[in-house]
């Protein structure tokens, strides 16, 4: 009777972190969480609504946040520069797009496996080139014009843009093209 009961549950045991394992793997893997993709740059818009697949909801929670409101705001993630090569702290990166459609937005600078941000740039302080687009660098050391600084340990970066008041028509599109392009420099 014993032995039953231990079999028993070291299946359960393992049926449940076989479970929690499985969840959290879908959950960092845009393509099975419903994530939508432009450019380097991932969105789960769907997040938010009554119905959403559940991985793209947990992609939230694991960060500690609540999904963003479908109906005037959207978050885009990158992990990745425009090549396909992580994001990490010890490199320089330009990021160069055009002013987006929508009342607001902010740009952050996180250490992938969460905490707050490292910087932050506001559609209200950004700096303007003369053809109307705008210019990021991330970097370690100060630059001229927009300048994110990258944390001090080095480590992956993810950069969040969040989107407010932006219509479902503006929504689409920006989902459909990169808002910002994102070129790696150099790195140390």
């Amino acid at each position: 009777m014993l032995r039953e009961m231990l079999v028993l549950f070291i299946v359960l045991l393992a049926g449940a972190i076989a479970g929690v394992m499985s969840a959290r793997w879908a959950a960092d893997h845009p393509t099975l969480a419903g994530a939508a993709r432009a450019g380097a740059w991932q969105a789960w818009p769907d997040a938010g609504v009554a119905d959403a697949m559940p991985y793209a909801r947990l992609r939230y929670y694991l960060d500690g946040a609540l999904p963003p409101s479908p109906v005037d705001r959207l978050e885009l993630l990158a992990l990745r520069d425009d090549d396909g090569k992580a994001l990490v702290s010890d490199c320089d990166y330009e990021l160069q797009g055009r002013m987006l459609p929508v009342r607001s937005w902010i740009m952050s600078v996180h250490a992938v496996h969460g905490g707050p941000a490292s910087a932050l740039l506001h559609a209200e302080d950004a700096v303007l080139e003369p053809d109307g687009s705008v210019r990021v660098r991330l970097g370690r050391q100060v630059q001229p014009g927009n300048w994110l600084a990258l944390p001090p340990d080095d480590g992956r970066l993810r950069l969040v843009l969040h989107l407010f008041g932006i219509s479902p028509l503006e929504r689409e599109r920006i989902l459909k093209r990169a808002p910002f392009s994102i070129r790696r420099g150099k790195c140390a």
